[in-house]
C-alpha cells in the first residue's frame, strides 16, 4: 500500500508543467504522461481539484494513475493560474473547464473532480457532452449541515464577506491566518494517525493559501455551497462513479447513494473512517477503485 505522499512523489517524477490561453487567461497545468508503451493509446484523464485547493492537492492521484495520461490544471484564481476576467461563478467556471478542454485539445476523457470539482465536471459534462466517463470524489450531493457543521459553514461565509469588502491587504491577511487554514485542516482531516495528520496540516500550510486575491476566495466559495450536482443528474447518461467517504461531514453518504439512484449508469463506493480529504487519507484505496472504473470502460 502506498501514502498519498509516495503516489506524489511518483507524480512529481514525470510532471511536465505547461500553460494555456483560455478565456483571455492563462492557465497553468500539469501533465503527467502514461507510463506505458505507446502512451499516445493511454486513456486520457483530466482532474478538477476542490475548493482553495490547486493541482497539487490530487497529485495523488496522477502518481497513482501511472497507466493514463493525466492533465492536471490550477483552476482560475488558485495556484499559479490567473483569475477569471469574470465572475469567478459556476456558470463561468464550466465555460473555462470546456475552453481548457478545447486548448489542450483532448477529446473523450475521463474527467475527475473533488468537492468543487465535481460540480464542474458534472455541469460541463451536462451542457456540452465533453467526457467518455466521470469520477466524482467527494461529490456535492447536497445533504442538511447541522451541528457544528453548520455552525462552521456559516461563520466561514461570515469570514469570507468580511475579508472580501475589507481592503485587499487587510482581507488577504484576514484569508491566511493560520488560525482558519489550520482549523478547517484539522475538522476535515478524520485519521486518528497523528504522522499523517501533521503531513496534510503541512500540505493546507503550504497550499491552501495559493489564490490571487480575495473576490476569488468569496465569488467561489459562494459558487461551491450555493450549488449541487443535482440538476445534472438526469442529463449524465455516461458511466459515473461516485466516491463518498464514511466520515465526511461536507457530503453524507446518504446523500451521495440517493443522488446515485437518479442516474441511469453510476456506481458508489464507500471509504471507511475517512472524511473530504480522500486524496489526503484514502488515496491508495481511491486510485485503485477509479483504475478498476476505467479499465473497464473499453
Amino acid at each position: 500500500m502506498s501514502t498519498a505522499a509516495e503516489l506524489m512523489a511518483r507524480a512529481e517524477s514525470r510532471a511536465i508543467k505547461r500553460s494555456v490561453e483560455v478565456g483571455g487567461v492563462t492557465t497553468d497545468y500539469w501533465f503527467y504522461p502514461a507510463e506505458v508503451t505507446n502512451p499516445e493509446l493511454a486513456t486520457n484523464i483530466v482532474l478538477a481539484h476542490g475548493y482553495r485547493g490547486t493541482h497539487k492537492g490530487l497529485e495523488s492521484f496522477a502518481g497513482g494513475l501511472s497507466q493514463f495520461n493525466v492533465y492536471s490544471p490550477d483552476l482560475p484564481g488558485f495556484g499559479s493560474s490567473k483569475p477569471l476576467k469574470a465572475k469567478h461563478n459556476l456558470e463561468n467556471y464550466v465555460l473555462w473547464l470546456k475552453g481548457f478542454l478545447d486548448s489542450i485539445k483532448i477529446s473523450n476523457p475521463v474527467l475527475i473532480g473533488h468537492s468543487f470539482g465535481t460540480l464542474l465536471v458534472t455541469a460541463c459534462e451536462a451542457q456540452f457532452g465533453v467526457s467518455q466517463a466521470l469520477i466524482c470524489i467527494n461529490p456535492v450531493a447536497g445533504g442538511v449541515t447541522k451541528g457544528l457543521s453548520r455552525f462552521l459553514l456559516q461563520f466561514v461565509k461570515g469570514f469570507y464577506w468580511v475579508a472580501h469588502i475589507l481592503p485587499l491587504p487587510i482581507g488577504m491577511r484576514m484569508l491566511k491566518t493560520w488560525l482558519l487554514v489550520d482549523g478547517m485542516s484539522a475538522y476535515t482531516t478524520k485519521s486518528k494517525d497523528k504522522a499523517l495528520r501533521k503531513w496534510i496540516k503541512l500540505q493546507h500550510d503550504k497550499y491552501f493559501n495559493s489564490f490571487a486575491n480575495s473576490d476569488v476566495i468569496w465569488e467561489s466559495y459562494i459558487a461551491s455551497v450555493s450549488h449541487t450536482i443535482h440538476p445534472y443528474v438526469d442529463r449524465l447518461k455516461k458511466p459515473i462513479l461516485l466516491v463518498a467517504a464514511e466520515l465526511d461531514e461536507v457530503t453524507p453518504v446518504s446523500s451521495v447513494i440517493a443522488v446515485s439512484e437518479q442516474m441511469p449508469n453510476a456506481q458508489v463506493h464507500v471509504i471507511k473512517n475517512c472524511g473530504h480529504l480522500v486524496h489526503y487519507e484514502a488515496a491508495d484505496e481511491t486510485v485503485s477503485v477509479m483504475a478498476k472504473f476505467i479499465g473497464e470502460l473499453k
